[in-house]
């Protein structure tokens, strides 16, 4: 049985009726599957997981939430064998989708925003505090409190995902003398409750103007100034400069009406946390989007970038930690190179490249395009007298004229992205990217890239750019 049926058929067994609808929900950066089950007094979601250690963390935290009654969905039933359970829906109305709606419509952070984002710290605070209380935080999933090693652990996410993917020269002892330094400092303060750990819109439902909790279970004992740093700061939520200190300074009071804390001392460790976070969301945006390829990943890294330039303008805590700080700044300078490529009028990207070292990332806004494989055609690269040569070279034009089978491929390939041209220039696009991929990107992969180059700007003078990535080789035809 697939995931789907045996979800129903524990579904069937406990609520002894057969679901009016089952509907899958896409899921995000989770390896949990979620389906949505209509029934006659409503709808529940249905969650299959096989991290059973997770989900006993997920389950243990539920209970004691719903037992404090704080803003987390009630737990029907639990199978047996853990793999299944059945929680309370709140719909699909994600924060983040929220945020964006509003400034789609209304072009600014909106009345309705500060409210839910105040209702949002204030149940925040109250999970922090209570919760912190009652949980055994032995029972926590793999790290039971954020402590130094786990600073650390952020830290270099950040340095092996994200930092080594710059190409930023760094000295390695300098830096992690500085990681070292500023984890012990972290350890050593900050206000230790529970810690949500990932606290941000994309984590808050919105029902009934009411705002409730989901994905939890990485929460642990820590400093719960993170928490507000990862809400604030999230890349994609546009919270406007002024609106996040004012949002802080609520939170802040909100956590002096429920401990006691030292303001002045609270927030000034709170700027620190806000580094490790912005640090942290820059390894995962490293690791999901330029390693993984994830597109979504890829679009926030501008935004975390632009985060991490004001905090290091507005509150430069660094400067002890020099080498850290003086790779923040060649951070900062590297956000052009994330950006989406625009153009004014439609430009054609033709590349070649080599499957060896993997697909090219298309950076325009609309992305996607054509990648056509040329590993099926006879490879002149088998051949010694060939090997030092490319697809641009005549003995290789010559090997290929005799063989016959890529001069086909090439045919079939101006059928396949002749009504797609045509369709952007009619519609006014602006970019579109058709890619050829060999073994080593030098033969096959170069000739054919280079005749439908040419094929398109003769046929439909435009603009072409031409990239032989694996020979560092980039020309332009300009319409």
């Amino acid at each position: 049985m697939n995931i789907e049926q045996i979800l129903t058929q524990r579904y069937t067994e406990f609520y002894k009726a057969t679901p009016q609808k089952v509907e899958a929900i896409t899921k995000a950066g989770s390896n949990r599957s979620y389906y949505r089950f209509y029934g006659e007094n409503g709808t529940v979601l249905g969650v299959y997981s096989n991290n059973i250690p997770e989900t006993k963390t997920f389950l243990y935290y539920s209970v004691i939430f719903s037992n404090l009654n704080l803003n987390t969905p009630k737990i029907y039933h639990v199978s047996e064998d853990t793999l299944t359970y059945f929680i309370e829906d709140f719909g699909d109305d994600l924060l983040l989708k929220v945020v964006e709606s509003e400034y789609k419509q209304y072009g600014k952070f909106t009345k309705r925003l500060d409210n839910l984002y105040r209702k949002s710290i204030s149940a925040l605070v109250k999970l922090q505090i209570a919760a912190g209380k009652a949980i055994d935080f032995s029972l926590a999933y793999s790290i039971s409190e954020f402590n130094s090693q786990s600073i650390l652990f952020d830290l270099n996410y950040f340095k092996y995902y994200f930092l080594n993917r710059l190409d930023i020269p760094y000295d390695e002892k300098l830096l992690q003398d500085d990681f070292d330094a500023l984890a012990a400092h972290l350890a050593a303060h900050g206000t230790k409750a529970f810690m949500f750990r990932d606290f941000q819109a994309r984590n808050i439902l919105v029902k009934d103007e009411q705002v409730y909790f989901i994905d939890y279970q990485g929460g642990r004992k820590g400093a719960i100034q993170y928490d507000m740093a990862s809400l604030l700061w999230q890349a994609k939520a546009k919270i406007p400069n002024d609106k996040k200190l004012e949002l802080l300074k609520f939170y802040i009071d909100e956590v002096a009406k429920n401990t006691e804390i030292d303001k002045t001392e609270f927030e000034r460790e709170f700027w620190f946390y806000l580094y490790v976070r912005i640090l942290q969301t820059l390894g995962a945006y490293g690791n999901r989007g330029l390693i993984e390829k994830k597109r979504h990943f890829i679009e926030s890294i501008p935004f975390a970038i632009d985060n991490l330039k004001e905090l290091h303008e507005t509150h430069p805590i660094l400067g002890e930690y020099k080498e850290l700080d003086r790779i923040i700044s060649e951070v900062v300078k590297c956000k052009q190179k994330f950006e989406p490529v625009k153009y004014d009028q439609l430009t054609i990207n033709v590349m070649s490249f080599g499957f060896k070292n993997g697909i090219p990332e298309d950076k325009t806004e609309n992305g996607g395009g054509f990648i056509f494989d040329c590993r099926g055609n006879h490879n002149p690269g088998r051949y010694d007298e060939y090997k030092q040569l490319t697809g641009r070279d005549q003995p290789v034009i010559d090997f290929f004229k005799e063989h016959g089978d890529i001069d086909i491929f090439v045919e079939n390939i101006k059928a396949v992205i002749s009504p797609t041209i045509e369709t952007y220039i009619r519609r006014g696009f602006t970019s579109l990217m058709i890619c050829f991929g060999c073994t080593g990107g030098q033969h096959r992969s170069v000739y054919s890239a280079e005749h439908i180059a040419k094929y398109i700007h003769e046929k439909y003078g435009v603009k072409v750019i031409l990239r032989h990535r694996e020979l560092g080789i980039e020309e332009i035809m300009d319409a």
